[in-house]
């Protein structure tokens, strides 16, 4: 039964008429509830610095902030935060709350890249990944070349093995199920393919990339990657050898030893043979020969000849160490680079020359050999060259 309201204040609630409404949200100043929020204490240098999450968000992150918020009491709500830059520690925790970060810079995305792996999440690793070989410059991919090894230590992808499925005749379906299937997946295989992109790149501008400080200060592993990489696009073979010159007198630097020519050949070690110096001009070697001198007597002797008078030497009065030297001296560099791993817009295909997109499919079918349904393909093509002459 509905009771009749007496009076107006009764309609109000037993307010008054002309009173102010009631609030329904909780006042902006309220304390938070000391359960549901984790204090993180950063200390710094000079200062220490606290940092405020949402307890469930960090735990819901299954990271390494989760593990220390868990391992610790149920009644701990503070926890100390060592070695880390108090910008990008929080930076990293509002990212575990609401999954979206922004990045200013390539060293930047480094950074955060390192913090992510530190506390072992995956999500953010390969965010950071996506955004480096996005922003891929040669003005920086040094720095993200030399993070990659320091972080990681990791190699270059190698080929993915033939699959003994039977394929699709369908030039688009064979294309599209080799992008669903090939792409990587775990955050290593990421790393692994992002390093591939920057060898690519280097490969793609190595003369820029040369003529860069930070070259002379990688390490020997490091430098042992990039200049023996077969498709180096260069000039001339003396861009290499300069930049073999400079690195070997800033090492000799480095351990404080006389840089002499033995001193500076000890360095490189078997770097020395990397250029391809059959493919110089005799003015070029002699006037690479008064730089710095990365062969032995006997090697620059061989090398001498053949640029002066052709292959007069006879090819039995070289031992077998002599042949295989002159092979390798006189291969020629492919015109093109092979294509980078598509991890973002920047490394799609599309984006690259014709004539690049082609050479990578002919490297690619070199590489996996000869397919049983070739000959069919030519007797398909020659027919269909029959069929248009006829009609």
């Amino acid at each position: 039964m509905v009771q009749p309201f007496n009076n107006l204040s009764e309609v109000n609630g037993g307010r008054p008429p002309n009173a102010a409404p009631l609030p329904t949200a909780p006042p902006m100043d309220a304390p938070a509830n000391d359960d549901e929020i984790v204090k993180f204490l950063v200390l710094g240098n000079k200062e220490n610095y606290q940092v405020l999450a949402e307890r469930k968000a960090i735990l819901d992150s299954n990271t390494g902030l989760a593990q220390m918020i868990s391992g610790s009491g149920a009644g701990d709500s503070k926890h100390v935060v060592r070695d880390v830059d108090r910008n990008n520690f929080e930076t990293f925790v509002r990212y575990l709350e609401t999954k979206s970060i922004k990045f200013t810079s390539a060293t930047h995305t480094l950074e955060m890249l390192e913090l992510a792996t530190r506390y072992q999440c995956p999500q953010l690793e390969i965010h950071c990944v996506k955004e480096l070989d996005l922003n891929l410059h040669a003005d920086h991919v040094l720095e993200v070349y030399r993070a990659l090894w320091f972080y990681n230590s990791i190699a270059p992808p190698k080929v993915a093995p033939k699959e003994n499925k039977r394929r699709s005749r369908c030039p688009r379906a064979a294309k599209a199920a080799a992008h669903t299937t090939s792409g990587p997946l775990k955050p290593e295989e990421y790393f692994a393919a992002l390093l591939t992109n920057c060898l690519q790149l280097i490969d793609m501008q190595a003369e820029e990339v040369f003529a860069q400080e930070a070259m002379l200060a990688l390490r020997f592993p490091d430098l042992e990657m990039i200049v023996k990489r077969h498709a180096l696009q260069l000039s001339s073979e003396t861009v290499l050898l300069d930049l073999l010159a400079r690195w070997s007198l800033a090492d000799c630097k480095r351990k404080h030893i006389d840089p002499t020519a033995e001193n500076r050949r000890r360095a490189l070690g078997a770097l020395c043979y990397a250029p391809r110096y059959l493919t110089m001009t005799r003015r070029e070697f002699e006037a690479a020969r008064e730089r710095v001198e990365l062969l032995d007597p006997a090697e620059t002797q061989l090398v001498g000849d053949i640029l002066t008078g052709g292959m007069r030497r006879s090819a039995s009065n070289l031992t077998p160490e002599q042949q295989a030297l002159v092979a390798r001296f006189r291969a020629p560099r492919p015109d093109f680079p092979l294509l980078p791993v598509q991890l973002s817009a920047r490394s799609h295909p599309s984006n690259y020359p014709k004539k690049m997109r082609k050479a990578a499919e002919e490297a690619e079918r070199a590489r996996n050999g000869p397919k049983k349904g070739c000959c069919n393909r030519v007797l398909l093509n020659c027919c269909s060259v029959f069929a248009c002459i006829f009609d």
